[in-house]
């Protein structure tokens, strides 16, 4: 028998000292983390103070000195913890000993920070139990290519304590220079740190850090030519002065809410917030808080009075460098986002462009406010290895997400009291449309503006300056009266192109519709199985669904070409209109009744379209708040004749209209349904603009008729009357 000569060895990884260095840069991006990132440190160990000086540091090779009054380390905490890479001390002890605080990381990759900065780092830390303090000198050049990284050591000593307890770090040959302004951003971000409230019960009860909290304190300084100067925080407080606040939060039923208070708009709204058409629920988060401060600059008069025009300057001025939304997971600030190059929300590419066409503007430098994350078991947000940014996972993309669609929903409502903001609210429109108060039309707004000119010359001698303030402020309502005008006249073109689309859309659509069926005949002769033969029936209904709204679109579209107008048969058209939606009807579980009081129902000469625009408008929204509710739908129609008037009813069983806003949904631009997502096609970001009852209400009223809230019949939520005045037979049209 041949004997088995092959030798079994065991071998193991080794590590090459130059990791060292790329760590350094690879983990610490940026000075900034990297200085944070020992600040942590100091307030992980218990600190109550660190003193940060910058010495002979404009240039390169100065000294940074953090010293702090924390526990300390022990020899054997220094080499088990500092000196073992990723270390997991933070994993087995989560919270501090002494104050309970919640600790900042868990990678252990903290000592890196010191490599980032400097060449040789200096340790003394001395606990209260000790008599001696330790010091290590570590020369990271040490760490160079083709070394064996456990063959560099370093000599531990034991010196005179120079403090109770606590540790200073000595970071000498600094690799960058540090700048005033460098320094303050240093500064200023270290003071952003912690998040600046708590806004759950969660992060209280976990101990979270906070910024105003009294138990630490961290003091900056700049050394040079032995000379100290202190660096204190020159910006002012935001959070008492903004025009509104947005709060909002998700439960722990992955719901979404946010809250639009501002006191000098009268704004105080609580609204949902879905994820998407199809998912309604933010299923990947819970626990998750944001409030944001929202200002509007040049404007003060917005405030009413709770801010003058300096301070808002001010404030303006302060948001090139430190308005944003910051992110704050656990109460520690998660960088960049909030920074003033970062548009984690996007708001920015969004809405910067156009929103300025209605003075109010959606964009980082417009928001001040922070967004609170709960995740201590680091199951739904992981920092990337840098600690800069999180990895953006599903959760991370939800957050995302509800976070730009409450500040483009929060928008939509500040939008819509800015637009009657000049207004007097007591003596808007009321919701009944039975005020006496007649709209002017475009022409006659005109006609006095050019009065208001005219005026200059046809004054008597010294009555030009008694009546200058008089024309100043009438011309700055019609011009308001105006710009309001053509913002909706700006939003109608656009939906106005988007309905010639849809024509030619509906054309091209017909065209394929003889192949559809065609092929789909050919699928039942195919002697397809009855599983089959059930989708392809689907199929069938699915196009069937398709073709009747296409059909009904270009009668539609047809019928407008002509602009004649005629009297319009209200049992006819919703008639045709029921049986455009019976598949969506039927797809969303929707009851649709009609109940006819009388069997002549025109209305004066219209346009046919006019009635579609009108349905369509009632429809979606009764079966945008019969989703809301999540119920089985039922939509009852009367129709009939009353008083010389057409009329309809159209009830709904949805989540009804709270009663706060009831005088408020004919506005322009007041809507309840949640903005699509940011990266959503323009059509789909066109819907729920909060212009279609605004739309319907304009076209009623064209006709001398009414649109109103009534009292919805029993197990109805919602009801809609809108009256035309009634087509005679011997009128002149």
């Amino acid at each position: 028998m041949e004997e088995d000569n092959n030798v079994i060895r065991e071998v193991g990884f080794t590590i090459d000292a130059g990791l060292i260095q790329r760590l350094g840069y690879e983990l610490m991006g940026r000075a900034e983390t990297a200085v944070s990132e020992l600040i942590k440190n100091s307030y992980d160990a218990d600190a109550t103070t660190v003193d940060v000086d910058f010495i002979n540091s404009y240039q390169s090779g100065g000294t940074l000195i953090i010293s702090d009054n924390g526990v300390g380390m022990t020899e054997s905490q220094l080499i088990n913890g500092f000196m073992r890479i990723s270390s997991t001390d933070k994993i087995h002890n989560p919270t501090s000993k002494i104050f309970k605080r919640t600790k900042a990381g868990r990678k252990g990759i903290g000592r890196f920070a010191t490599q980032r900065l400097g060449e040789q780092l200096t340790i003394i830390t001395q606990t209260k139990e000790t008599e001696k303090a330790i010091k290590i000198t570590i020369d990271w050049t040490e760490y160079s290519i083709d070394k064996d990284l456990t063959s560099i050591t370093f000599p531990i000593e034991e010196i005179g304590k120079e403090k109770v307890e606590g540790t200073t770090l000595i970071i000498n040959n600094l690799r960058d220079g540090w700048t005033d302004g460098a320094i303050k951003r240093v500064f200023r971000y270290v003071l952003d740190l912690f998040q600046p409230d708590y806004l759950s019960e969660i992060s209280k009860n976990n101990n979270f850090a906070i910024k105003n909290e009294n138990t630490f304190q961290v003091n900056f300084n700049r050394i040079q030519n032995e000379e100290k100067f202190q660096i204190f925080n020159d910006q002012i407080d935001v959070f008492d002065k903004s025009l509104a606040i947005f709060e909002g939060y998700i439960d722990r039923e992955h719901n979404g809410f946010i809250t639009v208070k501002s006191e000098s708009l009268g704004l105080n709204d609580i609204l949902a917030i879905d994820f998407s058409d199809e998912e309604k629920q933010y299923n990947k988060l819970f626990d998750v808080y944001f409030k944001i401060h929202y200002f509007i600059y040049n404007r003060p008069e917005y405030y009413r009075g709770k801010i003058s025009n300096t301070d808002l300057k001010k404030i303006q001025d302060l948001s090139q460098t430190a308005s944003g939304v910051r992110l704050y997971r656990n109460g520690f600030r998660v960088l960049p986002y909030g920074e003033s190059t970062d548009d984690w929300t996007r708001v920015d590419r969004r809405w910067t462009s156009e929103s300025g066409k209605v003075n109010v503007p959606l964009s980082n430098k417009n928001l001040f406010g922070f967004v609170e994350i709960t995740d201590t078991e680091g199951v739904m947000f992981e920092e990337t290895s840098s600690r800069e940014g999180l990895i953006e996972n599903d959760a991370f993309k939800q957050l995302s997400d509800f976070i730009n669609k409450s500040l483009v929903k929060a928008r939509e409502r500040i939008v819509e009291k800015i637009t009657i903001f000049k207004a007097d609210e007591n003596k808007s429109d009321d919701f009944t449309q039975s005020s006496e108060k007649k709209e002017k039309s475009n022409e006659e707004i005109l006609k006095t503006l050019k009065g208001l000119l005219l005026e200059e010359y046809t004054d008597k001698p010294g009555e030009y300056e008694d009546n200058k303030e008089r024309r100043r402020q009438k011309s700055e309502e019609i011009i308001e009266q105006l710009t309001q005008q053509l913002q909706e006249a700006g939003m109608l073109r656009v939906l106005a192109g988007l309905g010639l689309t849809i024509g030619e859309f509906t054309h091209e659509v017909n065209n394929l519709k003889s192949p559809v069926y065609g092929h789909i005949h050919k699928l039942y002769n195919q002697g397809l199985p009855q599983t089959s033969i059930e989708q392809v029936k689907g199929l069938e209904e699915t196009f069937n669904s398709l073709y009747s709204y296409t059909g009904y679109f270009s009668t539609t579209i047809s019928q407008n070409i002509n602009r004649a107008t005629d009297p319009i048969d209200l049992l006819a058209i919703i008639d045709s209109f029921q049986q455009t939606i019976k598949n969506d009807l039927e797809k969303n579980n929707i009851q649709f009744e009609i109940d006819e009081w009388d069997f002549d129902v025109k209305t004066v000469p219209m346009h046919r379209s006019e009635w579609s625009s009108i349905l369509f408008n009632l429809y979606t929204n009764s079966k945008k708040a019969i989703k809301r509710k999540r119920t089985n739908g039922k939509i009852f129609v009367e129709v009939g004749v009353e008083n010389d008037n057409t009329f309809i009813k159209f009830h709904d069983n949805g989540d009804g209209i709270p009663e706060e806003n009831r005088h408020r949904i004919f506005n322009a631009f007041f809507s309840t349904s949640t903005p699509a997502s940011f990266e959503a096609p323009r059509d789909e970001q066109m819907v729920g603009t909060g212009l279609g009852l605004k739309i319907v209400k304009d076209i009623v009223v064209s006709y001398k008729g009414t649109i109103s809230l009534d009292e919805p019949n029993e197990n109805y939520s919602t009801c809609l009357k809108i009256e035309i005045p009634r087509f005679k037979n011997l009128q002149i049209s």
